[in-house]
Order: structure tokens, then C-alpha cells, then sequence
């Protein structure tokens, strides 16, 4: 009986949370319009970083926006070019856009498009279904779906492995679509319906970071991970920059860490350099990492020990020539 005891508890008792790990990269590649012969060498260093992301075997990748360099005109074939080098991931890759594909479109160096026509673009094909991207698409749950009151926002997903939670939140640079306020730097004046565009994300986002914190704490999760494009602590870091887009979503951010009082982790791009830290002395169990990006094209490997106080380990892949070290 003893022994039937034992295998009883044996069977019932949670599997144990392995180890495992993923990547994450963003802000490639830029091609230059000034040197339109350089863009192939530039998409090549891509699909070379592809291979190598390959070859460390991730659970999956993130892809944290900004897919096309700023000075690019937004043509169809440049805003979907991303296809090609996601493609070739033979793992689950999951991406959140970035300022550069629809945000920035409106400026003349973007070639003066809508970037709510792209924005849409953007969500009809990369985020047909509840799906991740590349050759091994796993489920995820996206926001569309799971929050009847935010039906548009087919970006935002969420999914878990071994006892941590992921999830994206749509938030981009340039301020995050909103026209700054006095005295940001630089100052930027999105067309009319950026406000309205930027509210509705807004509250989107919010609503998703409130409820991904919500299901941690429902599946007693032992972390979460949050991906996003924009940098929004700039201006404490630089000593200028934009904070008006973003103050929302830091203000939740500190409050649902600090709360969770587990582990979190931030994952974002934006300024294309390499940066580790706290930036939110309130909640100083959340660690943020900033991926390099544009002409350093690297990608980082997170290791996740899920039992581990401090679960990450971050190591840089990809090619060391052209390594950007200030990020400001």
C-alpha cells in the first residue's frame, strides 16, 4: 500500500520546469537608399544570423520590430520583405512590429505613406492567424481572440513554457504614434488619426499586460517575459528623448512587476545596442535587455532556469565587426 502511495504521488506530482532557451533580436536588416547595391550583403548578414540562430536550437525566437531600416521607402515588396529571412527559422519565430514599418511611414524618407494603410497591411499578413511565424509555428494566444473589447489587435500574443509566461504589447518608437509634448526630443507630428490610432493601442496594450500578469499569477507562473519594440526609459538614460507615448505603459509595468514580485524580464530594441539593467527602481525584480540592431547584427541567447532566483543567462551571437557600443 505504501509503495502504491508513493507511485501515486509520484504520477500526480507537477513535472518539474526544465531549463530551456530562446532568442531574441530585432532592427534588421537597413538597407540605405543612398546604396541600394549594398542591400543585398545586408540582407545576407540576416540569413547568416538566421543560420546561426539555427544551429543554438531556441525553443523559439522574437523578433522585436523594425524590419526595414527608417530612411526605406514603405513599398509592399520593402514592408514585406521580412517573409524571406523569418522563413528560414526553423523554429517558432514570433514578432511584434516597430516604428519603421508603419509608424515612420508618413515622413518623406518613408515615401510619404499612410501608416494606418500600412499598419493594416502589416496585421492582414503577418498575423493571419493564432500562429507563430516560421518552419515550426506553435500556437499562441492572441489578444484578438481572448479579449472581445480589443478585436483588432491580432499583434499582441501571449504563450508559456516550462512555468514562465511570454507575451508581446504592441508599443513602438517614435514616441509610440503620439505627437510629443513640449520640450520632447525629437519632436514628432504623426498625420491626423495618430491620437486616436494611439489610444486605442494604448488601451489595448494595458488591458494585455494587465491580463498576461493576471494568467502568471492564475498558472502560478515563475516569470514572465514581455517583448516589445520601443526603448521607453531613453530619457532618463540620455538625458533627452520621448516619454508621453510610453508613460502609461510604464507606470502599469512598475506597478504589475513590483506586485508580481517574481521574476520579469523586458525585451526590446529600438536604439540597436547591446544594454542589460533595472531601470525601475520600484520593481528592482525586473531586468530589461536591449538587443543590438541596424549595422550590429546580432542577436542574443536568453538560457531560462526556471527554479533559478535569477533565471537568465544572456550570451550575443552573430558576427563581432560591426559592434555599436553607445547607447545614447
Amino acid at each position: 500500500m505504501r509503495l502504491f502511495l508513493a507511485l501515486l504521488l509520484l504520477v500526480a506530482a507537477p513535472a518539474a520546469a526544465e531549463p530551456f532557451r530562446f532568442v531574441a533580436f530585432g532592427d534588421m536588416p537597413y538597407c540605405s537608399p543612398a546604396r541600394p547595391q549594398d542591400c543585398p550583403a545586408e540582407e545576407g548578414r540576416v540569413a547568416a544570423l538566421m543560420r546561426e540562430i539555427n544551429a543554438a536550437s531556441p525553443a523559439f525566437s522574437i523578433f522585436v520590430g523594425d524590419t526595414k531600416g527608417g530612411s526605406e521607402v514603405c513599398t509592399d515588396a520593402t514592408v514585406l520583405r521580412a517573409f524571406a529571412w523569418m522563413s528560414l527559422a526553423n523554429h517558432p519565430l514570433v514578432y511584434t512590429p516597430g516604428d519603421n514599418e508603419w509608424t515612420d511611414c508618413w515622413q518623406d524618407r518613408g515615401g510619404r505613406f499612410d501608416p494606418l494603410e500600412r499598419l493594416a497591411l502589416i496585421r492582414a499578413r503577418f498575423f493571419r492567424d493564432a500562429a507563430s511565424l516560421g518552419r515550426r509555428p506553435m500556437p499562441l494566444t492572441r489578444q484578438a481572440d481572448a479579449d472581445a473589447a480589443h478585436r483588432l489587435f491580432v499583434e499582441n500574443a501571449r504563450w508559456a513554457r516550462d512555468g514562465v509566461v511570454f507575451a508581446t504589447l504592441h508599443v513602438t518608437g517614435s514616441n509610440n504614434n503620439l505627437p510629443t509634448e513640449p520640450g520632447e526630443t525629437p519632436p514628432s507630428r504623426p498625420p491626423e488619426g495618430a491620437r486616436e490610432e494611439f489610444a486605442a493601442r494604448n488601451a489595448a496594450n494595458l488591458a494585455w499586460l494587465g491580463a498576461t500578469f493576471a494568467e502568471a499569477r492564475r498558472s502560478d507562473a515563475r516569470a514572465v517575459v514581455l517583448a516589445i519594440q520601443a526603448e521607453m526609459y531613453f530619457a532618463e538614460r540620455c538625458g533627452r528623448g520621448q516619454v508621453s507615448g510610453f508613460r502609461d505603459l510604464r507606470e502599469a509595468l512598475a506597478r504589475e512587476a513590483a506586485s508580481f514580485a517574481r521574476p520579469v524580464l523586458l525585451v526590446h530594441g529600438d536604439i540597436h545596442t547591446w544594454l542589460q539593467d533595472r531601470p525601475v527602481p520600484q520593481a528592482p525584480n525586473l531586468t530589461r535587455i536591449m538587443v543590438p540592431g541596424a549595422e550590429d547584427t546580432r542577436a542574443v541567447v536568453i538560457e531560462v532556469d526556471p527554479a533559478a532566483a535569477d533565471p537568465w543567462t544572456f550570451r550575443l551571437i552573430g558576427p563581432t565587426d560591426r559592434v555599436r557600443t553607445n547607447p545614447c
